[in-house]
């Protein structure tokens, strides 16, 4: 049996406030005197005195001498990496906000984020230059700064001496294009610093790529406060390792960072704790394993795919995970059978670890619902944590009554700002009620029990979900819309022959259309689709007569979406 816990996050954790992330990551670590190792990265530690030292170096560049403003945006185009996280909280400190863009994004796609969110630059891995040259080129005014992923995987004294590829900065110059190198700034400015804006917490910290109801892509707001607030949130759903100095309890975070997901539950939690962060590039079975041996991981997160991995793999059990205390998934849905597999796997090696499935969406932080270790109720995503409050709505945004089917709400200091807008209006994708509350409504449909609990029922509004992503079927059938030989589309969820989740797409053609050019045709609709994200692009595409419709004479995409089976769910 599982007790209470004596002690938790929200205890220690110092209150927010309207502090900015830099200033509660100062007010979180204040309490440890000492230096410690804060990252780590290809098996090299990276100590806090050295991320503060290159964080303030790069504020000064941002600031000094690319005269960045309060409310100025800059792109972060790069997979998880201590770069990004310097970067992320350099320009929180003067007030400046990241736009956090999915490194796979095809050039298109990327130009019109940095566009959209009038980011004033743009980070992003050497190597990229020889993908995006092209459209870099087209692109001016924009600052650019590059880093190689081998930089902080040399040890502080010799991270002076790593250079970025000179194969990539010939691409850059035969291109045009001016770049500038993320180790020459922070070696510039080493041990200088600039004002930060502060008691800022209010203001938009981040741009997050998502979509609201209606399954369209659009740029999420948060800010500090919210970030802050989810974050602590989150924390409280652990217990306090009162036995361990700074940095000796480690996270190893594949969750991308420019997910929510990743950021809050991965990245901001393990630093605010005095953890040490170990961030993944991108997930892979072995290096995730290999850094779980090497450090003593007090917590996993990840979605349900991360987990049937590393428990597929052979080098998963062992001593090591008699650490672990705490293991949260997110994403997608965590089957009872997976669940009691996970939970067997830790208590053969000694932990009492036990999975938690969670809920949540960007728009409100990510991580709202939580089952806990000495609350939880198996079938559900947990209770709703402490500074947000849930309902369950009907169609005209009434409170439906304990085990009633409907939408699930949100409302709470961790909700977005609102969907950034051209014209800079707040607020925009938010339900505001008769007494001036404000709610998200997430387009799932949910039922809660009389102790608070959530059980997810189905998704309402149009997103498929692959591997923890986004894809959005609006997006989609937009693009394809202008192609000739087609009447109308649909994208939809499907599965392959693994029961792995795909872009399934239903296409109407077009009278004109040669029925004979249906290879060439569905290679069109590919490319095209790869513009957007290569999890957009389907991979099912099948040819229908006609769309079936609603009575409203709407596309009934519900009937073209295959149902999830118990098999399906693993």
């Amino acid at each position: 049996m599982i007790k209470l816990p004596q002690h938790t996050m929200d205890e220690v954790l110092p209150d927010y406030g309207n502090m900015n992330l830099y200033e509660y990551l100062l007010a979180c670590l204040y309490p440890h005197k000492e230096d410690y190792p804060m990252f780590q990265f290809k098996m090299t530690d990276h100590m806090r005195s050295e991320f503060f030292e290159d964080l303030e170096a790069m504020a000064v560049y941002f600031k000094e001498e690319l005269g960045l403003k309060p409310g100025d945006a800059y792109s972060l185009f790069i997979p998880n990496s201590i770069e990004e996280v310097v970067a992320l909280f350099a320009l929180n400190k003067i007030g400046c906000i990241a736009n956090l863009i999915h490194p796979l994004f095809p050039s298109e796609a990327m130009k019109r984020s940095v566009e959209y969110t009038k980011s004033k630059g743009i980070l992003l891995y050497d190597m990229f230059i020889h993908q995006h040259s092209a459209i870099l080129a087209t692109m001016k005014n924009i600052d650019i700064i590059i880093t190689t992923p081998v930089l902080y995987a040399a040890p502080v004294v010799k991270k002076d001496y790593v250079r970025p590829d000179e194969k990539a900065l010939a691409v850059a110059a035969a291109n045009n294009i001016t770049v500038k190198y993320f180790g020459d700034i922070i070696k510039k400015y080493r041990g200088q610093k600039t004002e930060g804006l502060f008691r800022s917490g209010d203001n938009v910290a981040v741009y997050m790529n998502g979509g609201g109801t209606t399954g369209v892509s659009r740029f999420i707001m948060l800010s500090s406060t919210a970030l802050n607030a989810v974050t602590k949130n989150a924390l409280n759903a652990a217990t306090l390792a009162t036995d361990y100095k700074p940095g000796e309890l480690s996270k190893v975070i594949p969750l991308p960072f420019f997910h929510c997901y990743g950021l809050i539950a991965g990245l901001l939690t393990t630093m605010y704790s005095g953890w040490k962060s170990i961030p993944m590039a991108r997930f892979d079975a072995d290096e995730y394993i290999s850094y779980f041996k090497a450090n003593k991981c007090y917590e996993v997160v990840g979605v349900p795919n991360m987990f049937r991995k590393l428990l597929d793999h052979p080098g998963f059990a062992g001593e090591h995970l008699k650490c672990v205390k705490y293991a949260f998934a997110g994403g997608d849905y965590v089957p009872l059978d997976f669940h009691k597999r996970f939970n067997d796997i830790m208590a053969a090696n000694g932990s009492d670890c036990i999975l938690m499935p969670g809920y949540g969406l960007t728009e409100c932080g990510a991580v709202n619902c939580i089952n806990m270790p000495w609350l939880t109720k198996p079938g559900t995503v947990g209770k709703y944590l402490k500074t947000t409050h849930a309902a369950i709505f009907d169609e005209e945004q009434n409170e439906l009554p304990f085990g009633t089917v409907g939408e699930i709400a949100f409302t709470g200091n961790t909700l977005m700002k609102g969907y950034l807008q051209p014209d800079g209006r707040l607020g925009e994708g938010l339900y505001t009620d008769k007494n001036g509350k404000q709610w998200v409504l997430t387009g799932d449909l949910g039922k809660m029990d009389e102790d608070g609990y959530i059980t997810f029922v189905a998704r309402k509004k149009r997103v498929i979900i692959i591997s923890g992503y986004n894809v959005y079927p609006a997006d989609i059938e937009n693009l394809l819309e202008p192609l000739p030989f087609l009447t109308e589309c649909c994208a939809v969820q499907g599965y392959d022959e693994d029961k792995k989740p795909i872009v399934r797409l239903y296409i109407v053609l077009s009278p004109a259309a040669d029925a004979d050019k249906l290879e060439e045709y569905k290679k069109t609709i590919c490319d095209m689709c790869a513009t957007l994200d290569g999890f957009a692009v389907p991979r099912d595409i099948r040819v229908i007569d006609a769309l079936p419709r609603t009575r409203l004479e709407k596309v009934d995409f519900v009937k073209l979406t295959e149902v999830r089976t118990e098999e399906h769910k693993t």
